[in-house]
């Protein structure tokens, strides 16, 4: 009766360690599907990530470009205004000379 017992607890063990084993190898199984579709999306969103970060540096190098051109643009427009004052004030003092000279003629004629 005593090895009765004993293998009936031994069977009932051998069942429970081999139904759960099974369980376990294919939960082990499922963990290592998701892992791998884990993995595989984190490599495209890493791709993706990388593609993105290519075009903010073209973008931020683009952005740079434009803004050294605007500057120099700027500091041209700055001398142009900055001359084209100084040749109205140049005319306005010719014209002045101008009309000293023609009413310097006029009192001579």
């Amino acid at each position: 009766m005593d090895n009765f017992l004993l293998i009936v607890i031994i069977g009932v063990l051998l069942l429970y360690f081999f139904s759960s084993s099974n369980v376990y190898k294919s939960l082990y199984k499922k963990v290592n599907e998701e892992k791998a579709i884990v993995e595989d999306e984190n490599k495209r969103l890493q791709s993706i990530i990388e593609r993105y970060e290519k075009q903010v540096q073209v973008s931020a190098n683009t952005l740079k470009s434009n803004q050294d051109n605007l500057h120099v643009a700027r500091d041209d427009l700055q001398k142009l205004r900055l001359e084209n004052t100084e040749l109205k004030h140049e005319l306005e003092s010719l014209e002045k000379r101008a009309e000293e000279l023609y009413a310097q003629v006029n009192t001579m004629v």
